[in-house]
């Protein structure tokens, strides 16, 4: 279809059996903690405007060179003119875009119970026709539930949220059940006088505290001891934070000592990673083996005017291919990964699996 994928950055939009090429403007967004990638193409629009084809709700497929990066829908279509001329703008989304926008078809079920995670995104994204990439492979069983007029976009980020998980979609409009870092290694390093064209660093210490508590209660239903005593709490400082600033949070349910402990810790890592990000423009679309620059893969950064700890590993969250007059240019934007330090709920299958083979391993003749 097209030329060696290292040198050929063509954008070809498939849409109707019919491919599209040539536009003046390019911006392609993936991200994590995101839904449906998008992207917006534009051209001028001559006397025989060529994307007449091209109508809202089609189907696409986007492709960078030899590499799809989209499979959705058209979502919006524009023209517009003035005294130099006129132009055609069209734009789309990932086929996970419905899941988004939309609730849950009346003739389905809002309730979901004692299913794996897969499973339960399983059954709400069938109602759209969208499969589940599951990265993570827990095995416990949980619930999934929500209400008729709650946007299903909605729904899965609180369930994921809730049960420490992350999500995005992939190029062919699955969605996808991911880990920070699960889509891979990027082979270069973002590296100052290499291959930047731009940088900054935003360190936000609004974001930071000295002090974070976690409270809790313990359900003791036998216990004699005033219900008070069954309150439980746990903290821990950041001395990297300049002043006093608290904060405190509340953790629902059946409460135990290790839980908090494990959430505070949690809460000031996330708070931290959260505080400090990167964002850089880069010249082309690809690395030097010719792969392309994607979401969720784990980067060196080199960049001493940032000052920038070399032995820690970036997590790219935000990936956007533009072309424009200036060129072709991938603009990223980096997060530490404790931003994604979620707390792990015990997966008891898991556990009862490692158990009994234990009990096994521990009958067995050497």
């Amino acid at each position: 279809m097209q030329v060696n994928s290292k040198s050929n950055n063509t954008v070809t939009l498939y849409v109707n059996g019919r491919k599209y090429e040539n536009w003046l403007d390019v911006s392609i967004t993936c991200a994590l903690q995101t839904l449906a990638r998008t992207f917006t193409v534009s051209a001028t629009r001559d006397k025989e405007d060529l994307t007449l084809g091209v109508k809202p709700g089609d189907g696409v497929q986007v492709f960078i060179g030899e590499d799809r990066v989209l499979t959705g829908y058209i979502t919006k279509r524009e023209v517009s003119y003035n005294a130099s001329g006129s132009s055609v703008r069209i734009s789309g989304a990932s086929k996970t875009v419905d899941l988004q926008d939309c609730c849950m078809p009346m003739e389905y079920p809002v309730s979901y119970k004692n299913q794996t995670n897969l499973q339960n995104l399983q059954s709400v994204c069938r109602a759209y026709d969208i499969k589940v990439v599951d990265q993570v492979g827990a095995v416990d069983r949980r619930n999934l539930e929500f209400t008729r007029t709650e946007k299903l976009g909605s729904a899965i980020q609180n369930y994921l949220r809730k049960n420490g998980l992350l999500l995005t979609d992939n190029e062919f409009g699955y969605l996808v059940i991911a880990e920070a870092g699960s889509g891979g290694s990027c082979e270069d390093a973002i590296q100052l006088g290499v291959n930047v064209l731009e940088g900054s660093r935003s360190i936000d210490s609004s974001k930071m505290y000295s002090d974070y508590v976690v409270l809790g209660q313990a359900a003791n239903v036998t216990s004699e001891l005033p219900v008070s005593s069954n309150h439980l709490r746990a903290e821990v400082q950041d001395s990297s934070c300049r002043r006093s600033r608290c904060l405190v949070q509340l953790e629902k349910g059946n409460a135990s000592t290790e839980i908090l402990r494990k959430r505070v810790g949690v809460l000031k890592a996330v708070s931290g990673g959260e505080a400090d990000i990167l964002n850089y423009k880069l010249q082309g679309w690809r690395q030097r083996s010719g792969s392309l620059w994607r979401v969720n893969c784990s980067v060196k950064v080199i960049d001493s005017l940032m000052e920038v700890d070399l032995s820690r590993s970036w997590i790219i969250v935000e990936v956007t291919y533009s072309l424009s007059a200036s060129g072709t240019t991938c603009s990223l934007q980096l997060k530490n990964p404790f931003s994604y330090m979620l707390l792990e709920e015990p997966d008891a299958k898991k556990i009862k699996i490692e158990d009994e083979e234990i009990k096994k391993d521990s009958g067995r003749i050497p």
